[in-house]
């Protein structure tokens, strides 16, 4: 039989066909047969876990006065879960949505949520709301730098106008694909032809925001919170036309505090990309909010509530397919009792307000300029009334941006007219300074002189300080030109600031590309706008009465008062419509930033350590940081001259003054180089070193008899000599180091050396570490903050406790207690001979004759530079004979301690409700 051959090519073909049968055959199962199945299937493959943010605790006074709490408030949210045929028409349609969505939000006097830390500016300019660290994380996320040192040196030295291009670019605002919008497709999508700078912010905003969650599309992002009825009708009613748009219920943070309890709360906000990556946690997302400063961050663990769940299932685009619904609800945080009285916080803070605006009045005068120079005494400074005028348009009384608005009136026209032509001249004269052969710095005018100063000293472009040709420039002997020409040649300048394509640049092309930055940056400088300004005023090209009616027209000022209908029929003038309006506290001294605006006290519990009240005036609106921050507001308070957002109870340290000099008698009582009766001579003046050191009684006190007489009289000579003695133990010649020791220590026994222990952000102070005479009064280098000097003076009262000071009563109802950090154990001699000493100031001062109760305490008066007042302390308890509360007080550049002594008397009066 014949065998038949049977190729390999003939049986690889069969097989082939085979597998291709079995192909189509599979295909057409998948795609035919069960291709709804295996579609469904597909769109249901992942399930995702949704957060239902739980409710912070709230946060109440120590009787229970709610400080912190939540409301519901209704919120714009989007979502982006459309499908879009091509790239170009997402983002048409997209920016289109959201454009409309933001035109509907602000029509209706609402805000969109900022997560940029970008505004814009009093003159219509970007700008950025952060500076600092804050700015550098910012700019690296934006970048999307995981690191800010990741980030190139053109990144990280962008500008406001810079990232809002690139963010433009990136969200296709006006192009996709290199190719711009044409006509057409605008009046399709309704997008306008230019955005106002507001929108297009707004716009960035969001989409920055939905960028966050490109692959969790199911996430909607919150575009504007406690939104007003007319907004959420108006969203509503356009929901179809805006596919993504919602409004749903949040919970949002409610303070109840006032400006006098915002040091204290601090805020809550969105967690940032650096708190995220700190926590490390599971329990946050870039969603969270979290606590930001104050004890809303120090709490932050037992006020966060714990998120629910919520169960859906997504596609591959990461939208929504399913809801499965709620899987584990939400909880609410821990509620937090703090150790303040809200009242009484409240009445400290209206104390000094009201002291430090009648220290304003007492020394304004009616005049342009006053002349430091030529007094001997600080408290002989007078403030001229044209400083208030200034202050009055450039600290945020007057509204710079409603100057700029289309339907400003004919004065803010006018005004915003007057800054523009001069800021135009006085840049082109800087401009001719800078590339001529200019004057001396020394021969300039007083204007001048203030413009080239500030450039030198602000912009940033020096990155070496001190050098001889500085001094040449202090002393007036260079001009601006000759000045950074020679910064030029010793390489002082920072070329990172100086962009050019060239890699090597000649000192002439730098000079010029010097000049051109100096220039760029002039322009959009709001603290050379300031400058500007002021010449403005004392000038009279923008007059005083201008300045007033600007306040009555954007109702900073009530037109409806009597005061305003006299000034307008002349029967009062405007320097007396200021001084009336300072004196009601209409215009306060925050609203000015003059010397004095700002002040501090503490009082605390004697017994326990508790902080019945920490003020720090003046405060701010925490309700407008929390929840959606109002970016405008903040910018405002963070470039107001009187610094709202630092805490002056805790932050600011200067010298005690007198109010140490109970440290340096107990010094001298237990080393025993006085005892209580020791009596010291003063002639007014102490010359056994030198230089001599003067007493504040520069005719002398005569023969003060005893440590009781020292401190009642406050003299200086006898602690001089107490600190002299110290220094002569042992020794025949006198030894200042061996002084200073003896201070040091003592100080360091009252843990001055320490903080406070307080749960709020504090300096570290310092005790003095030279000039052991001047440091016996409370000069020297000591340098303390006012709620450090409570805890001294709780410890004056109590003989010895020091507590570790505490904010905080309760946490979920249990009483939390306070640590002592240390115990000092004096003879009975030396606690009695203070504290008599004390108490017997208290009675000399005047300010105490007929108070029902008794008090002990000490003023103190430090100075810190020759031009401006002094600082003005207090340190007290009452009652002298069994202390409750201990009160420390500092009124910054208050004159004389008395106005200290002043509020000290009355904080007591509201404790014991002595009418």
């Amino acid at each position: 039989m014949r065998k038949v051959k049977i190729s390999r090519a003939f049986i690889l073909s069969i097989v082939f066909i085979l597998l291709f049968l079995v192909l189509i055959v599979r295909l057409f199962q998948l795609q035919i047969v069960k291709g709804e199945e295996y579609k469904n299937n597909f769109l249901l493959q992942a399930r995702r876990e949704i957060r239902i943010p739980g409710t912070r605790g709230n946060i109440y006074d120590r009787n229970g006065k709610p400080l912190a709490t939540n409301k519901i408030a209704n919120s714009v949210i989007f979502e982006d879960q459309d499908v879009y045929t091509s790239d170009r028409k997402r983002q048409l349609c997209l920016n289109s949505k959201i454009y409309k969505m933001v035109l509907l939000i602000k029509e209706n006097g609402d805000t969109i949520e900022s997560s940029l830390k970008i505004i814009v500016d009093q003159n219509g300019n970007y700008k950025f709301s952060v500076d600092d660290f804050w700015l550098q994380r910012f700019k690296a996320d934006v970048y999307g730098k995981a690191n800010i040192e990741d980030m190139e040196d053109k990144e990280k030295n962008a500008t406001a106008d810079e990232m809002i291009s690139f963010l433009s670019d990136k969200f296709c605002v006006f192009s996709e694909g290199n190719k711009d919008y044409t006509d057409k497709e605008k009046k399709i999508y309704g997008l306008p032809e230019r955005y106002e700078k507001s929108d297009l912010l707004d716009i960035l905003n969001i989409r920055y925001s939905l960028s966050l969650q490109t692959y969790q599309k199911y996430l909607s992002v919150t575009v504007a919170k406690d939104v007003s009825d007319e907004t959420v009708a108006a969203i509503m009613e356009n929901q179809y036309d805006i596919l993504g748009v919602d409004v749903k219920q949040e919970s949002i943070r409610v303070y109840d505090g006032g400006e006098a309890s915002s040091s204290i709360l601090g805020y809550t906000g969105t967690i940032s990309s650096e708190e995220l990556k700190k926590r490390n946690n599971d329990k946050f997302n870039i969603n969270s909010i979290v606590g930001k400063s104050g004890m809303e961050e120090y709490l932050d663990q037992y006020l966060q509530g714990q998120d629910g769940k919520r169960e859906i299932y997504v596609d591959n685009m990461g939208r929504t397919t399913h809801d499965l619904g709620i899987i584990e609800e939400p909880k609410v945080g821990k509620d937090v009792y703090l150790s303040i009285d809200v009242e009484l916080q409240q009445k400290i803070y209206e104390i000094l307000e009201r002291k430090i605006a009648d220290i304003l009045v007492q020394h304004l005068i009616n005049t342009k300029t006053f002349d430091k120079t030529a007094i001997l005494d600080s408290v002989e400074i007078k403030i001229p009334i044209y400083d208030a005028y200034i202050a009055l348009l450039i600290n945020g009384a007057v509204d710079w941006e409603q100057l700029r608005v289309d339907d400003a009136s004919g004065l803010e026209k006018k005004v915003l007219e007057i800054f523009f032509n001069k800021k135009i001249y006085v840049i082109q004269e800087i401009q001719k300074d800078l590339k001529e052969a200019s004057v001396k710095y020394g021969e300039l005018g007083d204007e001048k002189k203030e413009y080239q100063k500030f450039i030198i000293d602000n912009l940033n472009f020096l990155n070496v300080e001190n050098t001889d040709l500085d001094k040449k420039w202090q002393t007036g002997e260079l001009s601006i030109k000759e000045y950074l020409e020679g910064q030029i040649g010793q390489g002082n300048i920072d070329l990172e600031i100086i962009r050019s394509k060239e890699e090597y640049l000649n000192k002439d092309e730098i000079y010029k590309a010097l000049v051109s930055y100096i220039v760029d940056e002039l322009q959009v400088n709001i603290q050379f706008d300031k400058i500007i300004n002021k010449y403005l005023v004392l000038d009279d090209e923008i007059l005083p009465e201008d300045i007033i009616k600007l306040l009555y027209e954007q109702q900073f000022l009530n037109s409806e008062d009597e005061d305003f209908k006299n000034w307008q029929s002349g029967i009062i003038s405007t320097f007396e419509l200021v001084i009336s309006k300072i004196q009601k506290l209409e215009i306060t001294p925050a609203d000015l930033a003059l010397d004095p605006c700002s002040g501090s006290a503490v009082v605390t519990d004697t017994k326990t350590g508790k902080v019945l009240a920490c003020v720090s005036y003046p405060g701010y609106d925490s309700n407008r940081l929390a929840n959606q921050m109002d970016n405008n507001y903040y910018y405002k308070i963070y470039n107001n001259a009187s610094l709202p957002l630092y805490n002056r109870a805790t932050q600011q340290l200067s010298a005690p003054g007198s109010t140490f000099k109970p440290v340096t008698i107990i010094a001298g009582l237990e080393e025993g180089v006085i005892n209580g009766s020791t009596m010291v001579e003063c002639d007014g003046v102490f010359d056994k070193v030198e230089p001599p050191l003067k007493c504040w009684n520069h005719m002398g006190h005569g023969a003060v008899n005893g440590v009781v007489s020292a401190l009642e009289n406050s003299c200086n000579d006898y602690l001089c000599e107490v600190s002299y003695r110290l220094g002569m133990i042992g020794n025949e010649k006198f030894s200042d180091k061996q002084a200073l020791n003896y201070i040091q220590d003592y100080a360091k026994l009252f843990d001055l050396d320490k903080k406070s222990g307080i749960e709020l952000t504090e300096s570290k102070p310092q005790i003095t570490d030279s000039y052991a005479i001047p440091s016996a009064i409370g000069q020297g280098t000591n340098n303390f903050s006012t709620v450090q000097l409570g805890r001294y003076v709780t410890t004056l009262a109590n003989e010895g406790t020091s507590f570790q000071l505490s904010l905080i009563d309760k946490i979920d109802g249990v009483k939390t207690n306070v640590k002592v950090e240390s115990t000092i154990e004096l003879e009975e001699t030396s606690w009695e001979g203070v504290h008599a000493g004390m108490e017997s100031y208290a009675q000399s001062t005047g300010i105490f004759n007929g108070f029902p109760i008794s008090t002990a305490g000490k003023s103190g008066t430090a100075q810190e530079v020759k031009n401006r007042p002094d600082h003005g302390l207090y340190i007290g308890y009452a009652p002298a004979e069994n202390p409750e509360i201990a009160v420390a007080v500092r009124i910054v550049n208050g004159y004389v301690a008395g106005n200290a002594v002043e509020c000290g008397k009355e904080i007591f009066e509201h404790y014991f409700g002595i009418e």
